[in-house]
């Protein structure tokens, strides 16, 4: 800023001082002739205008008592004062008003311009300018005829002779003013920075070192800072960022853990009774179909844990895009639940799909389809002991919404906001029939992609709803 400023300040000097400066001065003379030329001079206190404009103006005023008719030009065609002359000279610093004087220290030339302005009957005072290039000031000089009925028959005139500095002297003193000006300005610019930064460092500094703690893993640490406003909100915002790197470190240690046991235990199982196959069962056709049905189901449970983590991996990482098209969603409702028919024949479940005969939405199907799955199979895991699962299709203003209904032990409502996070699990008791762990992970990730609104609502013992809606 301190910069702008200067530079501002000599742009200013070279482009408009030269003009400005010498026109405020010139416009000053001419206020102060203005008001001679307006007041009456007939009364003897107007006459102290002059020497208090002398004094308080600075300026030279010549008072001529002479009748213009004996104005006379010499040989070389110069105006001369006449021999009666009576000359009243008013200054700064003393004011000859009792003893008037007959004598001028005025060029020739000056004499003689002046007086042919008088000549010429102007009513209006006129001005003579006298320039010097050796000199490092201007003289002005502005005259015109005083009003009034004066004591004599002869005519009043005056003059303001105001010496005023050359351009070129005052732009070389606002040069060196501005040299100073700029040099001082740049020293406390400087010494200012160095302080402030010195004061702004330290506390960042501070930060910058708890933040490489924070990069090497330790959530213990916590940013402080007493210093300006904004130091305090980037320690806010870093406390902020270490609680919520706090708890994606402790998700991804929950994730890996829980991936890896769900892993083992397929592997294991997979393993176990190859080896059975292998060395007991392998001529026993029985046994040897029994322990193979086992493998093929173990491996289908390994393959549905690797599929549902890919295709949550490439949803949070917005590399796999949704195609939103119109598709009937009762009909989807009532196809997913067929997948699920063998649920009903060989362990008692049962579904209750009420949905219109036709509800036509728009998202991706089988983004979509996966979503009700996934729900499905959820309330599938966690339904109370009459194994029952409603689902619904309900038309609304400009949507529809679905609702997936299980008559479990619900969910408290301290812990209805964690159970999309990845492999959750409520204290409850669930049933090991379908998904890996991810599945609400996924629906979350699905929904989040269709921008649409999707919640959860619990009731202990007696259920829980999970709800989304897509638009007509």
């Amino acid at each position: 800023m301190a910069a702008i400023t200067l530079l501002l300040l000599w742009l200013f000097q070279f482009i408009v001082f030269d003009r400005l400066y010498y026109d405020r001065q010139e416009a000053h003379i001419k206020s102060i002739s203005a008001e001679f030329l307006e007041l009456d001079y007939s009364r003897p206190d107007s006459w102290k205008a002059f020497e208090s404009s002398a004094k308080d103006q600075n300026v030279n005023i010549y008072v001529f008592d002479f009748n213009t008719n004996n104005v006379k030009q010499d040989e070389k065609g110069n105006y001369v004062f006449p021999d009666m002359l009576n000359l009243k000279i008013y200054t700064p610093y003393y004011t000859n008003q009792n003893a008037p004087v007959s004598s001028l220290d005025w060029s020739t030339s000056r004499i003689s311009d002046f007086l042919a302005a008088i000549k010429s009957g102007e009513s209006s005072f006129t001005y003579y300018e006298d320039f010097s290039e050796d000199s490092i000031s201007n003289t002005l000089i502005y005259g015109g005829e005083l009003k009034g009925n004066m004591a004599t028959n002869s005519k009043y005139y005056f003059c303001v002779v105001a010496s005023v500095s050359s351009s070129n002297y005052a732009t070389t003193l606002m040069q060196n003013l501005l040299i100073v000006a700029s040099i001082t300005i740049l020293v406390v610019t400087v010494v200012m920075a160095l302080v402030f930064s010195r004061r702004l460092s330290k506390p960042i500094n501070k930060l910058a070192n708890t933040a490489k703690l924070l990069a090497h893993g330790d959530f213990d640490i916590s940013f402080e800072s007493d210093s300006c406003n904004e130091v305090q909100q980037l320690a806010s915002s870093l406390n902020f960022a270490k609680e919520e790197l706090s708890k994606t470190d402790q998700m991804r240690r929950d994730f890996i853990a829980n991936v890896s046991h769900d892993l083992r235990t397929p592997l294991t199982m997979i393993q176990a009774y190859a080896e059975m196959v292998r060395d007991l069962s392998g001529n026993i056709p029985e046994k040897r179909n029994k322990h193979c049905q086992i493998i093929i189901d173990e491996t289908k449970r390994l393959s549905l844990l690797v599929g549902d983590i890919q295709n949550l991996s490439k949803l949070q990482s917005g590399t796999e895009s949704i195609t939103v098209k119109p598709f009937d969603i009762a009909e989807l409702c009532r196809t997913v639940v067929k997948r699920f028919s063998i649920m009903s024949e060989t362990q008692g479940y049962y579904f209750v799909v009420e949905c219109d005969t036709s509800a036509t939405v728009n998202g991706d199907y089988q983004k979509i389809e996966q979503v009700l799955y996934n729900l499905i199979g959820n309330a599938l895991n966690y339904t109370g002991e009459d194994k029952k699962v409603l689902i619904r299709c309900k038309e609304k203003a400009t949507t529809y919404r679905i609702e997936i209904t299980d008559t479990g032990k619900g969910i408290a409502k301290e812990d209805i906001d964690q159970v999309w996070d990845r492999y959750y699990r409520i204290n409850q008791k669930k049933r090991n029939v379908v998904g890996s762990g991810l599945g609400l992970n996924i629906v979350k990730a699905i929904l989040d992609n269709h921008k649409a609104p999707y919640g959860i609502e619990s009731e202990l013992n007696v259920g829980t709803t999970f709800w989304f809606e897509l638009k007509k």
